[in-house]
């Protein structure tokens, strides 16, 4: 069934019955009390009920595929699965001191270079493989690259990774000292090149590992650690050299499919968010809604989590049927209790009626842009029908 947009013009009374809101918010619950009724009556006030599930509104909640800027997620996701790969671009900013500049003429050699990485995250089966490459960057990138440009990326195929090790939640990965030596050179003369960085990308299917991103405030953001050498007759010396990574971002690419007919699958990382819309023609010309709430069921057997995550849904208001946009100020948060996700949309609601548009609700996790979890929701094809997503809407309007 095609749903038709709620259109209706709105009483000049409106506005008088919306200053009877904060009364009604106190004296009414979704069934008022026989007190407040009689209170609201002798105002010439009435309230009713309508509920999606016992009024049969029709409604649809479909899926809806938005874009994502991961840089400034404060985790870095690597790993790949059956139908999704994510990889990660990193870049240290290597401001080398004159001394070892200077040097690189007159004997100056890079022994070691190690890359250290702190895990805050891992998703999925930890027993899995984890099996990455590192391979040098050769074009520029910025933390706002999605991957809508990852197929304009070009880097090294082979991998500079010599050796890899993992001590509890720090990963080391020992990378060829020619690739930072051609950082140094190109800290020197930009004309030898520039330091684009690094790709970690999967090799094939492993476990999905987040480790601490560059933007975090606190000592765990990746680094790498450079040893350097120059032993000649006139000058013999050392050093170690450490440089924390300046700006990266994770890239997730795949086919993002529904958990089964039935289920609406919201997923972080990927920008699978649904889009919900219930036919409000139902509801009076002169209703003034009072309260909305608004519950989602979640479909336990196929919800999948990460080791640390925001339980939680956000309820947008769509503002526009044809970019699906929407505005942060007619957003809602619809915390969990139990199995559902629920929240009063009534401002949506109304905001919907005033302007005349209804064109539903996007619904997306609390934090979009950290980790990779699924969360299913039951959709409007559910079996059972208290599963379904519901709308208990309470509005007030004038007594006939």
């Amino acid at each position: 069934m095609k749903l038709i947009p709620f259109m209706r013009q709105i009483p000049l009374n409106y506005w008088l019955y919306s200053l009877f809101l904060p009364f009604l918010f106190i004296a009414c619950s979704d069934d008022p009390s026989s007190l407040g009724s009689d209170l609201l009556n002798q105002d010439n006030i009435i309230v009713s009920k309508l509920d999606s599930f016992t009024d049969t509104l029709s409604q649809k909640f479909e899926p809806h595929q938005a874009k994502l800027s991961l840089g400034s997620s404060d985790i870095l996701l690597v790993g790949k699965d059956a139908n999704v790969e994510s990889q990660i671009l990193l870049a240290f900013y290597v401001p080398v001191a004159s001394k070892y500049l200077s040097d690189l003429d007159s004997g100056l050699s890079i022994l070691s270079a190690n890359i250290s990485l702190t895990r805050n995250y891992y998703y999925g089966d930890t027993l899995q493989p984890f099996n990455v490459g590192i391979h040098q960057v050769t074009s520029n990138w910025n933390s706002l690259f999605t991957s809508d440009s990852i197929s304009q990326l070009t880097y090294d195929q082979t991998s500079a990774v010599q050796s890899s090790n993992i001590e509890g939640n720090l990963y080391s990965f020992s990378i060829s000292p020619n690739l930072a030596m051609e950082w140094f050179n190109a800290a020197k003369d930009t004309s030898l090149g520039k330091n684009f960085g690094v790709l970690i990308k999967p090799f094939g299917v492993t476990r999905f590992t987040g480790f601490t991103a560059s933007t975090a405030l606190n000592s765990e953001v990746p680094s790498i650690q450079i040893i350097v050498k120059k032993a000649t007759a006139f000058e013999s010396y050392q050093d170690t050299l450490v440089y924390n990574g300046s700006v990266d971002v994770h890239i997730i690419q795949g086919t993002f499919p529904e958990a089964s007919a039935k289920t609406m699958t919201i997923q972080n990382g990927t920008g699978v968010q649904g889009k919900l819309l219930f036919d409000l023609s139902k509801l009076p010309e002169d209703a003034v809604v009072n309260t909305a709430n608004l519950i989602l069921s979640i479909d336990t057997l196929n919800m999948k989590v990460g080791s640390s995550y925001l339980d939680g849904m956000l309820a947008y208001q769509i503002a526009d049927s044809v970019t699906d946009s929407t505005s942060a100020q007619f957003v809602i948060s619809l915390p969990r209790s139990g199995n559902t996700y629920s929240g009063d949309v009534a401002r949506i609601i109304n905001n919907a009626l005033l302007t005349r548009n209804n064109y539903g609700m996007l619904i997306t996790s609390t934090y979009q842009i950290k980790g990779i979890e699924n969360f299913a929701l039951f959709n409007s094809n559910a079996v059972n029908n208290e599963l379904k997503p519901r709308l208990i809407i309470t509005y007030s309007q004038k007594k006939k």
